[in-house]
This record gives C-alpha cells, sequence and structure tokens, in this order.
C-alpha cells in the first residue's frame, strides 16, 4: 500500500489552545501602578491556571525622556514584541511588559531583538530587566525582582 507523502507526527499539529490573555489595547496611556497590578496578577494567575510561563519585562526610558520619548519607546516595544504579549505604564517613564508563553531561556531571543530594537533606533541608554515567576510569588514581588534585574541596553560605543 503506498503512502501519498510523510508521515505526520502529533506534535506537527498546531495547538488549538488560545492566547492566555488579550493583547493590550493601542497607546500606553497615563500612568496606572495599580492597574498594573492588577492586570500582572491576572496574569500570573491566568498563567498558574492553565500552565504557562510568562516573563516579566521592567523599563525605564532614558534618564530626562519626555512623554514623546517614553510614547516612542513604547511604539518600538509594542512593534517589536507579539500581539498577546501586554505592555503596560507604570510610572512618569517606565514600562512593564508581559511576555507569554516564554520564560527563561526562551524569552531571551525576544528580548534581543528588542534590545537591537532600542539601540538602533538611538534608545540604548534605556534599562531593561527581567524576572519569570517561581511558584507561589505574587505580583509585587516579581515586579520588584524584575526592576532589580534592569540594566542598560546597550552602553555608547566610545572610540579608542
Amino acid at each position: 500500500m503506498a503512502i501519498a507523502g510523510p508521515r505526520r507526527r502529533s506534535s506537527d499539529a498546531r495547538t488549538t489552545q488560545g492566547p492566555a490573555f488579550g493583547p493590550t489595547p493601542g497607546g500606553i496611556g497615563p500612568p496606572d501602578p495599580d492597574g498594573v497590578a492588577r492586570s500582572l496578577a491576572l496574569a500570573l494567575e491566568t498563567a498558574r491556571r492553565s500552565r504557562r510561563p510568562l516573563t516579566l519585562v521592567a523599563m525605564d526610558a532614558p534618564e530626562g525622556s519626555d512623554e514623546a520619548v517614553l510614547a516612542r519607546v513604547a511604539e518600538l516595544v509594542r512593534s517589536t514584541v507579539r500581539d498577546t504579549d501586554g505592555l503596560w505604564r507604570d510610572g512618569p517613564g517606565s514600562l512593564v511588559l508581559v511576555l507569554t508563553d516564554v520564560d527563561g531561556p526562551n524569552c531571551e531571543p525576544a528580548l534581543a531583538r528588542l534590545r537591537l530594537r532600542l539601540r538602533r533606533e538611538g534608545f540604548g541608554t534605556t534599562l531593561m530587566g527581567r524576572a519569570s515567576p517561581a511558584p507561589g510569588i505574587g505580583a509585587d514581588d516579581l515586579l520588584e525582582l524584575a526592576r532589580g534585574d534592569r540594566r542598560i541596553v546597550s552602553r555608547p560605543h566610545r572610540p579608542e
């Protein structure tokens, strides 16, 4: 009996499972730390319940930035990450990004693309840190871990 092509494995099929939570609507709006905490707690609970990983990224716009610079950084972040990733503004110059369905080393390709894009567009002094949730961690603790991990995306090149 002839088979018309290679056999398919069950892992070749696409998953029918939808995203853990929906995308963030366009624009970053005014700072809303309480809203960010509620959204992050909901994202953590949803990820735990559906047994899906996530990574939290805390970002600070370059020192001395105004609203236009923060809006441009947010626009670059939004156009670099997936639609299912959440982006919120939690302070005058800070953003919180939730990368869904990735954690640990699996999030590095997305973060590397983001760092390269920010550097290329002239926002290399942006601070960025990440954290993945440990079992039982709360939203506030996870956010503090990500903020504690913040580093400059790239240092300015100094000719020698």
